[in-house]
């Protein structure tokens, strides 16, 4: 799967994924070794749909400010120098 330049879960030094939606209240923590476990190595923008598991996904809202607004806490990827192909 092509990065494009996107943060991945093997990106990630911390050992769990917070994920935030202040409008709703909705929190959650994620073991990102389960996450790889399971999803392999998948791109955060990919997997924030899939973890927030809102009503108000961009699809069914109809005000865009009506919309989720979930989003990853303190993500902080791990210094890579960046590879040629990339």
């Amino acid at each position: 799967m092509p990065r494009d330049g996107a943060i991945t879960l093997t990106d990630l030094q911390a050992p769990f994924l917070h994920l935030v939606c202040e409008p709703c209240g909705r929190r959650g923590r994620y073991a990102v070794a389960r996450l790889i476990a399971e999803r392999g190595d998948a791109k955060l923008t990919d997997l924030l749909p899939a973890l927030a598991n809102c009503s108000k996904g961009t699809n069914s809202a109809a005000s865009i400010y009506d919309r989720c607004k979930a989003g990853f806490e303190a993500t902080i990827p791990r210094y890579r120098p960046l590879s040629r192909d990339e």
